[in-house]
């Protein structure tokens, strides 16, 4: 094969001068974000680019990028030079932007909710070598059983004032990211109506954040709102999963051979034939911290473990029937209220006093719209793992993805002051700034980042009384730390303060 190619281009270059181009995508709905890539034969030194054969030049870069918002066709035009010579190709109707209304095929680009509802009438693929980016408050209708495929990347994030929506009108198969080792973000999105996973992660990396699941239902083994397989780079955190259905193993998450992290989730009101929430299985060494999982309903269990060994920790579980069915694994469970109780220190059983729970187990009762925060008098107040990162308001951690917030008391005169603000930004990627100012003649005061687990993981010694520390991503060890909420301690002579942040690679 070597030697065909090395024969084919040198015939090309034997032609001369000879202007060609390809491009990563030529269809799809605005904005269409295109890759264009000079394939000239012959030594070009200058570029003449017409996206739209309107006889402007556009751009003079050999492999330029361009955006086409309006709907339509259109002729491309490419002009080499070398010297005095030149060459010229025009590709007619080579971009093809579609209507919003009836997309299918091919992808990339900025989904904006400017553009209306981007209907999805048949199967749609993010290309490798291509981002779909969807803005905040975007509705996304997906008909026809049609499934999402990414092969790309996405960065579906949107905000709390906006969340993006997937939705249907009849049937749909999910968002599926399949072999993408690059930076997906799934952040403050809803999903619903889909009949596989809404979100089914396989071989890939991804954060799966602060975005709702509710009403996806399902025939198969995978988890209706989330399934994961062949990962470890997936963060689940922050999600609310109510009211979904299996007729197999999990009515909520499925994970098989991924050890994942599992944080800071509402896994409430679901149902599935075996296990009501989550089903871990082939290595699935998952940790479960900080989540609420409860109303759940499984005809064996809550939780199914086959040949996975999960650490649970801080964790609140109430499920009417057995927790765990076990195969060839066991969980290891710490901090964590538990219906009936389990093997483990600093486990309790009492009843969590949440505010306002669903009022009854199952998708006939609505997870949703419930209050899953705790009670003043609950007893998960203050009884999470004291090695793990406080509180926001620097008390022990508690049980449960909503901690509970304690005024702190006004007899201590540093209690009222801001010492340590809010990093930003925040969320992150790459490097965020922490800013501080400590009371006169503060001695010995450092700013330590945590894991969820407890453990350290950046030291920062202040030797100024104000100032600013940028935090990189690196552990002490100068190695990069994975995506995931971390908290910041700032701890001097006679202060303590915590906040938290969250880190998206």
């Amino acid at each position: 094969m070597s030697g065909v190619s090395a024969a084919l281009d040198a015939a090309i270059q034997s032609l001369g001068l000879y202007a060609n181009f390809t491009a990563n995508i030529t269809q799809g709905p605005p904005e269409l974000t295109v890759q264009f890539t000079s394939t000239s034969s012959g030594s070009p030194d200058a570029w003449e680019w017409d996206f739209n054969n309107d006889g402007t030049i556009d751009s003079h870069e050999e492999n330029p990028v361009w955006t086409y918002t309006t709907v339509g066709s259109y002729d491309v035009s490419l002009t080499v030079y070398e010297g005095a010579d030149s060459d010229n190709i025009l590709q007619e109707d080579f971009i093809t932007v579609l209507s919003p209304s009836n997309v299918s095929g091919q992808v990339a680009g900025n989904w904006s909710p400017t553009y209306g509802t981007y209907t999805i009438t048949g199967d749609v693929t993010v290309p490798v070598g291509t981002v779909l980016s969807i803005e905040p408050s975007t509705n996304i209708v997906v008909n026809n059983s049609s499934k999402i495929e990414i092969k790309g990347r996405i960065e579906a994030q949107g905000s709390e004032r906006g969340l993006i929506n997937f939705s249907t009108d009849d049937t749909w198969k999910g968002i599926k990211i399949i072999d993408s080792q690059e930076d997906n973000v799934i952040d403050l999105c809803y999903f619903t109506g889909c009949t596989e996973s809404a979100v089914d992660i396989d071989n890939s990396t991804v954060d799966v954040l602060n975005s709702t699941f509710y009403e996806n239902t399902n025939a198969t083994q995978k988890g209706p709102a989330i399934n994961v397989l062949d990962a470890s780079d997936v963060l689940i955190m922050g999600n609310i999963i109510a009211n979904n259905f299996s007729s197999v193993l999990s009515g909520g998450i499925v994970l098989d051979n991924a050890a994942v992290e599992i944080s800071h989730n509402i896994i409430v009101n679901n149902e599935a034939t075996f296990a009501g929430a989550i089903g871990l299985k082939n290595g699935s060494d998952a940790s479960l911290i900080n989540n609420t999982i409860a109303n759940n309903i499984g005809s064996y269990s809550c939780i199914y473990i086959l040949s996975s060994y999960p650490n649970v920790l801080n964790t609140i579980i109430i499920h009417d029937g057995l927790i765990f069915t076990t195969f060839s694994g066991n969980p290891t469970v710490n901090y964590s209220c538990i219906s009936g109780g389990y093997s483990g220190t600093g486990n309790i059983s009492d009843d969590p006093l949440f505010v306002a729970p669903s009022a009854g187990d199952g998708n006939a009762y609505n997870g949703l719209t419930a209050d899953w925060s705790l009670q003043e008098t609950s007893p998960c107040i203050d009884a999470g793992d004291p090695s793990s990162p406080p509180d926001p308001d620097g008390t022990i951690a508690d049980m449960g993805a909503l901690y509970y917030h304690q005024v702190v008391s006004i007899d201590d005169p540093h209690n009222n002051l801001i010492y340590i603000r809010q990093n930003a930004p925040n969320p992150f990627n790459g490097s965020t700034s922490i800013s501080y100012s400590l009371p006169k003649n503060s001695e010995n005061a450092v700013i330590t980042i945590y894991n969820v687990k407890g453990d350290v993981v950046k030291e920062f010694a202040l030797d100024n009384t104000k100032g600013d520390i940028v935090w990189k991503g690196f552990d002490q060890n100068n190695k990069a730390v994975a995506s995931g909420v971390y908290f910041y301690r700032l701890q001097g002579d006679s202060i303590s303060q915590t906040k938290m942040m969250v880190f998206m690679k």
